[in-house]
């Protein structure tokens, strides 16, 4: 017999919070979530791009994943550049 690797999510539903148990989860304290911030997803647009025909099938190879996959890179380039020390004249 093979065990089923799908999650009860009808059984999660009933579950009550009392009944969770969380002691697997250590204690964190108040300094680790100093800095924490609440992330909210962006509205999304679509814009028409012309990139490089190999960059291009790497996406089309990513099938779905890949709207999610240039916004994230993009996303990423973004933070790093928009907190640089400003140049100088």
């Amino acid at each position: 017999m093979e065990k089923s690797n799908s999650t009860h999510w009808e059984k999660l539903r009933l579950l009550k919070d009392s009944e969770i148990d969380y002691s697997d989860i250590p204690d964190s304290e108040e300094e680790f979530w100093a800095d924490a911030e609440a992330v909210y997803p962006q509205k999304k647009v679509s814009v028409r791009l012309k990139i490089d025909a190999d960059i291009a099938e790497w996406l089309k190879k990513m099938g779905e994943d890949s709207d999610s996959a240039v916004n994230s890179l993009l996303r990423s380039y973004y933070l790093g550049v928009k907190y640089l020390p400003e140049k100088k004249p």
